[in-house]
């Protein structure tokens, strides 16, 4: 069994090697992206066409843009945002189905990439990939339901009467990191679930749950070092994107007193370009992640059935 650290430098390796998956996951979700985008955009400008209040939603966001368009468009957000449910509802499957592709493309990495045979990885553990998702939906209810509306309910009551408030905040800061440490173990637990199945071990989505469940616990230290740090990587890179972007450059070229419109177009097709390829970015690390974990897990186990084969079995 490898280190943390040689599961991750393998990880990045293997990730390196796999670009064309992450360029497909890249895609897949910006296509779901439109599709909830689309009609919120279509609404906007409709409604605010070529007017001076137009000019000023490039600078920022408008509380009294957003009183006067929901009294003059009645029901509107209220259809924005079933379209965004709707969107991340399909959202949720998608991401779940393409993972076997990606997790797929780790086995074929001597093979030269094509989209039939994604896609066929794809299809090929759908419905296992599906059942995972369940229980982890499954999973996150629990958490929210027993941590943060039992548990956290308890420490409200607890504390409502608590003169120090400083002992207080502290108290309810660690049922947040309690929340957010459960979350991204049921990632990790599903992580692990998918690439045994895709690995070869194991017919039943419970079975690679479980046994993942089990790997995990049994490996808790190397484990979450090779979960955390690719998955901090990308969200270190929203960071970075806040910092090094030249915000007060930006606002200045997009502002309506400052006198500049020809740079308009050209400002937003810079910025639309740069919050792109930090989307990508976190996907990539996305598919680090998994890599590493892949990376890891394979150090345990021997060489990995056919995917041929394993795609046979019935989905328990």
């Amino acid at each position: 069994m490898v280190s943390g650290r040689t599961a991750i430098r393998q990880g990045f390796r293997l990730v390196r090697r796999s670009q064309s998956a992450v360029w497909v996951l890249f895609g897949a979700n910006v296509l779901l992206a439109i599709g909830a985008g689309l009609p919120v955009y279509q609404g906007i400008l409709n409604f605010t066409s070529h007017s001076l209040m137009s000019q000023k939603l490039l600078t920022g966001f408008s509380v009294d843009w957003l009183t006067d368009f929901s009294l003059n468009s009645r029901g509107a957000l209220d259809r924005y945002a079933q379209v965004i449910m709707v969107v991340g509802l399909i959202a949720l499957p998608v991401n779940a189905v393409l993972a076997g592709g990606v997790l797929g493309r780790f086995q074929r990495l001597q093979e030269r990439f094509s989209l039939g045979t994604f896609f066929r990885d794809c299809g090929r553990y759908a419905w296992r990939m599906l059942w995972l998702m369940v229980i982890a939906l499954i999973c996150y209810w629990a958490v929210f339901r027993f941590v943060n509306a039992g548990l956290g309910g308890n420490v409200d009551q607890a504390t409502l009467f608590w003169m120090n408030d400083r002992a207080a905040f502290a108290v309810h800061l660690g049922i947040g990191l309690l929340i957010l440490l459960s979350l991204a173990f049921v990632n990790m637990v599903i992580d692990f679930a998918q690439i045994r199945i895709v690995y070869g071990e194991g017919s039943g989505f419970v079975e690679a749950f479980m046994a993942a469940l089990g790997f995990s616990i049994g490996r808790l230290p190397k484990a979450i070092v090779v979960y955390a740090i690719p998955s901090l990587c990308g969200v270190a890179l929203l960071g970075i994107y806040r910092l090094v972007t030249p915000w007060h450059l930006i606002h200045a070229v997009l502002g309506e007193n400052t006198g500049v419109s020809s740079g308009v177009p050209l400002v937003l097709v810079l910025l639309f370009i740069g919050q792109q390829l930090v989307i990508f970015g976190r996907y990539w690390f996305r598919v680090a992640t998994w890599a590493s974990e892949w990376s890891f897990f394979t150090s345990t186990r021997g060489p990995a059935k056919s995917p041929d084969t394993s795609g046979q079995r019935a989905a328990a």
